[in-house]
């Protein structure tokens, strides 16, 4: 039986009910948002990533999250709906976002909004290749599995940072998406 099911999922949303999101006011950085997208599958739960093109300046063939940057006069919230839809074709109307997450600031800049949406409707993915190249899904229950996430240091501008790692087949998940991903199972891990 799945350990992050269907009861989890609502203790989840409750949770984040009552928990506010720490958003960061930096006017002096690049927004952008970001969609967890949490998906029912016949085994339970499943979040969805992306890999994205090599031929991108930023975090090119790493895994990610569908997202982007903000529009002006966009809200976060829209810009995560607006980018799952062109990255790999989730329609807005399909997305229920139940929780924004705490800011995070990367390396390059920007400020990002993270938000957990249920996508309502199995979809045949159409990714933009010129940013997305592959999408795949990840069973919450591997994500929350014994091994994950391993703990590395990277070397970023002559300093050395932990980084956390997740694994699944072929995939390591790291960099901003292992943030997110690591601060959004550590609520998950609070209803299970």
């Amino acid at each position: 039986m799945a350990r992050f099911d269907d009861d989890a999922l609502r203790r989840l949303r409750a949770l984040i009910a009552k928990r506010p999101a720490i958003e960061i006011d930096a006017p002096s950085l690049r927004r952008a948002a970001v969609l967890i997208p949490l998906i029912a599958t016949a085994e339970g739960w499943s979040l969805l990533f992306t890999r994205r093109a090599e031929n991108l300046a930023a975090h090119s063939g790493q895994i990610a999250f569908p997202g982007g940057s903000v529009e002006a006069g966009e809200s976060f919230e829209d810009a995560a709906r607006r980018e799952a839809q062109e990255e790999v074709g989730i329609p807005e109307k399909h997305v229920e976002i139940f929780g924004r997450h705490d800011d995070v600031v990367t390396n390059s800049g920007y400020l990002v909004a993270p938000f957990a949406g249920i996508v309502h409707e199995r979809i045949e993915y159409v990714m933009q290749e010129s940013e997305v190249v592959e999408t795949f899904e990840v069973p919450i229950d591997v994500l929350l599995a014994e091994h994950n996430p391993e703990v590395r240091y990277v070397s970023f501008r002559n300093r050395k940072y932990p980084s956390y790692f997740y694994h699944h087949g072929q995939y390591e998940i790291w960099g901003l998406t292992g943030r997110m991903l690591k601060a959004f199972l550590d609520l998950v891990w609070q209803t299970i």
